[in-house]
């Protein structure tokens, strides 16, 4: 599949509703590694606030299992008319906040190696400047944060993201991360 980005996949009046809904609730981690998937290389993630909503066993946090489900079907339906078809079984989801300053919070990598996944990023803070940076690149190309867009690729393709610059004016870089085969 080759790498789609749809922007206002998320409204914005839904997008600002979401985000602060979040980024109050009470259940962040801060483990910066959602699944025990060993990536190929010797660098580790450091600690990040995350909230784990899914991985390939267990729901822990059936709202926002649902929500996520009607950002799958939404997505597809949007692809649907570029007739590009995506995958709508969820394996996996987290939302990840990422600071200034913590480059080592983004490693190039894959999500998977061997099945036939895709993965969605969505962009979910409301607000955001291009000179905040925070983009995201997949293979190389890359995909400046725009407030409810979404990245779709294979699962396989090398992927990082860029943290935020520090003048981002107290809005976190919010983004959701689901895999669906």
């Amino acid at each position: 599949m080759k790498t789609v980005k749809l922007d206002k996949v998320i409204p914005e009046k839904e997008l600002f509703f979401i985000y602060k809904e979040l980024i109050e609730s009470s259940v962040w981690s801060i483990t910066g590694k959602s699944t025990k998937i060993e990536y190929p290389s010797n660098k580790n993630f450091l600690s990040g606030p995350q909230l784990v909503v899914k991985n390939s066993d267990q729901i822990f946090n059936y709202g926002l299992y649902m929500l996520g489900q009607t950002f799958i079907y939404r997505i597809e339906h949007m692809l649907k008319s570029k007739n590009i078809g995506i995958h709508t079984k969820m394996v996996r989801m987290w939302f990840n906040i990422t600071y200034s300053g913590k480059e080592t919070q983004h490693w190039l990598h894959t999500d998977d190696l061997e099945k036939n996944r895709q993965t969605i990023i969505m962009f979910m803070t409301p607000i955001w400047k291009n000179n905040w940076n925070g983009s995201f690149y997949v293979d190389g190309e890359k995909f400046s944060f725009e407030p409810g867009s979404a990245i779709i690729f294979d699962s396989k393709e090398y992927h990082t993201g860029e943290p935020p610059e520090s003048e981002t004016h107290n809005w976190q870089r919010l983004t959701c991360n689901i895999t669906v085969e």
